[in-house]
């Protein structure tokens, strides 16, 4: 990201963390270098998260499938912080031409506000009545999201923790159990290229680990899943 560019979008942030207040984390993520991550946060709280964290597996997977090309932004998707809590993400592009350079998030944590909710119901409604339509709780939200899809967008301070994370997920998706066979690594690899893992620094290392197998066969893997895209 240019440099006038960084610090424009950099003060930004810094306004719409003052304005939207603590329950509103804004982010201003590089995506055109190697390392790929957080350059500038407010309320980073919400999130655990601060300058130098990576991407998310949602910012990665939008990247890959060149989300900019369609749309100028993408609001109000799910996504899970660390403590289970479920939260309200939007992301704006920033381009330099037609190629995106940054991206500006905003990660909304609404769970106080349904204890709040509650307790004025119960201010002006019997209990009984509250029962039938309180809102879904924090600890019930939860709850509901202790077994979330894959594309939903999780939150992680380095991108070690990333990485673990898209493999995992890789690999219960497509019900894999290691040893791999040479058609699972290439399932695998296949999927791991979807979800944006190989734009990540250190990847290839990783997958090599990972799926016990050489540099060159990860490169062998990942031009025949671009063959096949």
């Amino acid at each position: 990201m240019k440099e006038d560019l960084r610090k424009r979008y950099t003060t930004l942030v810094g306004f719409l963390g003052k304005a939207l207040g603590p329950h509103f984390e804004v982010v201003l993520h590089e995506v055109d270098t190697p390392e790929k991550g957080i350059v500038a946060i407010a309320n980073g709280h919400v999130s655990g998260r601060s300058v130098g964290a990576p991407l998310t597996n949602t910012a990665l997977r939008l990247l890959v499938e060149k989300e900019y090309e369609k749309t100028d932004c993408v609001i109000n998707y799910d996504g899970v912080l660390g403590n289970g809590k479920p939260i309200r993400s939007s992301t704006f592009f920033i381009m330099d031409g037609e190629k995106p350079t940054g991206m500006l998030c905003i990660n909304f944590d609404d769970s106080e506000f349904h204890e709040m909710a509650e307790h004025l119901m119960r201010l002006v409604h019997p209990d009984a009545f509250v029962e039938r339509h309180r809102p879904m709780p924090a600890p019930a939200l939860q709850a509901a999201f202790a077994d979330v899809p894959e594309e939903t967008e999780h939150f992680q301070n380095d991108s070690g923790a990333l990485m673990e994370q898209l493999y995992r997920d890789a690999v219960k998706s497509l019900l894999l159990v290691p040893p791999f066979s040479g058609n699972d690594r290439a399932l695998l690899i296949k999927r791991l290229q979807e979800r944006g893992l190989f734009e990540l620094k250190g990847s290839v290392p990783f997958a090599i680990e990972k799926l016990g197998c050489s540099q060159a066969s990860i490169y062998r893997y990942l031009r025949r899943a671009k063959e096949n895209n």
